[in-house]
């Protein structure tokens, strides 16, 4: 009985440390932090977001093949640094933004994880304004994440972003989700 209770401790632990960790990240990406951002990035990151697929009668369809982004560690320093340069021209006026990481779920139990790897599912929604316009939009999404652990702290390996939505009601996704 006390092993069980010490393990259901453990992981109660360890999902705080994971949202923690989500919360810090949205407010990085909220802050325009980016290359501190990109310090939880890993070497090996598979960043995407595929696009939903209408299909009679089902709701959660995503192509395998269609994406609005793709990414590796290459091109995601590439937009990263892109930020920096005069050619963000997507960013002209910088887009404000508020992220809400919600009901975040932590597993081990998925197939090819190594030992200092978690899988995370959560729930995202993010406030997207821009300029001095009363305009604005929200992107609402479920993430799943392979987070690995690096010192006292985790860094992205995997994450796919699943929208709600099937048509996007802005001209590009300059932001990172």
């Amino acid at each position: 009985m006390l092993a069980e209770r010490e393990s259901q401790l453990e992981a109660l632990l360890v999902e705080r440390e994971v949202e923690q960790f989500l919360y810090e990240e949205a407010e990085l990406l909220d802050n325009r932090e980016l290359h501190e951002w990109f310090d939880h990035v890993a070497d090996d990151v598979n960043y995407r977001m595929p696009r939903r697929l209408m299909r009679e009668n089902t709701s959660s369809v995503f192509s395998e093949q269609g994406y609005y982004f793709n990414e590796d560690y290459g091109s995601l320093k590439a937009r990263v640094e892109r930020f920096d340069s005069e050619y963000a021209w997507a960013e002209r006026p910088p887009t404000r933004t508020r992220r809400y990481v919600t009901n975040v779920r932590v597993t081990r139990e998925t197939e090819d994880l190594t030992e200092d790897e978690l899988f995370v599912e959560s729930n995202l929604l993010v406030y997207l304004s821009r300029g001095d316009s009363d305009e604005h939009t929200f992107y609402s999404a479920r993430r799943e994440d392979v987070l690995r652990r690096r010192g006292d702290t985790f860094e992205i390996a995997d994450r796919e972003i699943r929208l709600d939505q099937t048509v996007l009601s802005t001209d590009n996704v300059s932001i990172f989700l």
